[in-house]
């Protein structure tokens, strides 16, 4: 009953997740500031039924956050938003669980970006990458590898990003990989 009443109707249950979704939150509007350049917010929230509501903000030519709808962002804007997502639940995941990723996979992660927001997303991959000499137990969330999927050839803009771009290319119905050699 005392948990019942400090915790609400749902109890330890929606404390839990509204904790998870808060810090959910902080992590990806790192990721999404990174990627906008501090002109977008995303807010997310528990709502009665313990679903997660998404509210999205830019900044105004006034420098005022106005709040606009998910479905009015244009197809960077919500992008930015999905890939932030992506990496603040990957990087929760790592913290939380303790988990040290080697690996991540991105399926057309530039689709409907700018080549800015192209450079952006490949400086904010480039500094997911763990070097053998960091810590991996620093709290922050590092991969030795990122393999990313294209089907265009949009890549240019990741070239000074990665040490290799290795590429996967099919011909007459058989493919092959590309490697890129260290010069």
């Amino acid at each position: 009953k005392e948990l019942s009443d400090s915790f609400g109707q749902r109890g330890v249950q929606t404390f839990v997740l509204s904790n998870t979704v808060e810090l959910l939150e902080t992590v990806s509007q790192t990721y999404l500031s990174q990627f906008s350049e501090g002109t977008q917010r995303l807010e997310l929230s528990l709502d009665a039924g313990d679903r997660i509501s998404r509210r999205t903000f830019l900044r105004s030519e006034t420098g005022a956050f106005r709040e606009r709808p998910l479905a009015s962002l244009s197809g960077g804007q919500w992008r930015r938003c999905l890939l932030s997502l992506n990496l603040g639940f990957a990087n929760l995941v790592a913290q939380v669980g303790h988990f040290r990723p080697s690996m991540f996979v991105l399926d057309e992660p530039l689709t409907h970006l700018d080549s800015t927001g192209r450079a952006d997303v490949g400086r904010v991959l480039r500094n997911l990458i763990r070097r053998n000499t960091e810590s991996s137990s620093s709290g922050t969330f590092h991969v030795s590898t990122i393999l990313i999927i294209l089907q265009d050839l949009a890549a240019e803009e990741l070239e000074e990003c990665f040490d290799n771009i290795d590429q996967v290319v099919k011909e007459n119905g058989s493919s092959s990989v590309q490697l890129e050699v260290d010069g």
